[in-house]
């Protein structure tokens, strides 16, 4: 395997739920940096791909697929607790709908599965992201990443965030709109029908941040309906970059030591 892994080991013991978990765009397996140094059990958190040392080729497609068997040799022997956030939250999705019999539990923050958007029986969520989508791709395809990765920072953290940013970090979000680009082909790409997600048995949270973009919040609506064993967790005035600026209470909802994975996610 070819990720570069950032993430604590320790062996686990069948009261230790294993936790997998994947990082949204623009980030690397180093986002969950602060959750590993306190685990006692196993904590993997490879990059997606694009995020290693190999950047992404501009205009290069993607699917959902690719992404999902990039991550699924992390699993192991036995079922693993998958951990997404955003688009790691889709791509955690994909692995479940691929390989079901591998997972013991979700716990996702606001996965991005917008194609779930376009039944939607309100437009609004969809119209809006299809703009963010349309202007981001436009901008990072003609050239100008970081006109790309602004537009996109202000609108998933709020107004001002780009300006906020420092000059390092802004570089490193703009070299990375090539693959964020691609990941939006690959988001509205996506042609899983609604009884797939009907099929899955596993538990899953579904976490939200009131604060957060409608079609995050949407998303997860529409999941809640769709997935037998969902349940929605509201997190009050904390918006869609939560795992990152709220590691505490996102952090909270993760599977507890000497529970199995499944029921960690019953009570």
């Amino acid at each position: 395997m070819s990720q570069t892994l950032h993430a604590h080991h320790r062996q686990a013991t069948q009261e230790e739920p294993r936790i997998l978990a994947l990082h949204c765009s623009g980030s690397s397996g180093r986002q969950w940096a602060s959750y590993a140094a306190r685990w006692v059990g196993r904590f993997d958190a490879p990059d997606l791909l694009g995020y290693g040392a190999q950047p992404w080729p501009t205009g290069r497609s993607l699917t959902l697929d690719e992404e999902a068997e990039h991550v699924a040799g992390w699993i192991g022997a036995e079922p693993v607790h998958l951990v997404g956030h955003s688009y790691g939250g889709a791509v955690a999705l994909q692995l479940a709908l691929r390989h079901p019999g591998r997972i013991a539990a979700l716990t996702l923050f606001e996965p991005v599965r917008f194609h779930l958007l376009r039944s939607d029986a309100d437009s609004t969520a969809w119209d809006e992201i299809v703009r963010l989508a349309r202007r981001v791709c436009t901008l990072a395809r003609a050239g100008f990443a970081a006109a790309a990765a602004a537009r996109f920072a202000d609108y998933w953290s709020g107004a001002g965030t780009w300006k906020a940013m420092s000059a390092s970090r802004q570089l490193a979000l703009a070299q990375r709109m090539p693959k964020i680009a691609a990941e939006f082909q690959a988001i509205f790409s996506d042609t899983a029908p609604l009884s797939a997600y009907g099929a899955l048995r596993m538990p899953v949270r579904l976490v939200v941040g009131t604060a957060s973009p409608l079609p995050a919040r949407r998303v997860a609506h529409r999941l809640q309906g769709l997935l037998p064993h969902a349940r929605h967790i509201d997190l009050a005035g904390i918006g869609h970059m939560g795992p990152l600026t709220h590691a505490d209470a996102f952090a909270a909802l993760l599977p507890q030591r000497n529970a199995p994975a499944p029921l960690a996610l019953a009570a």
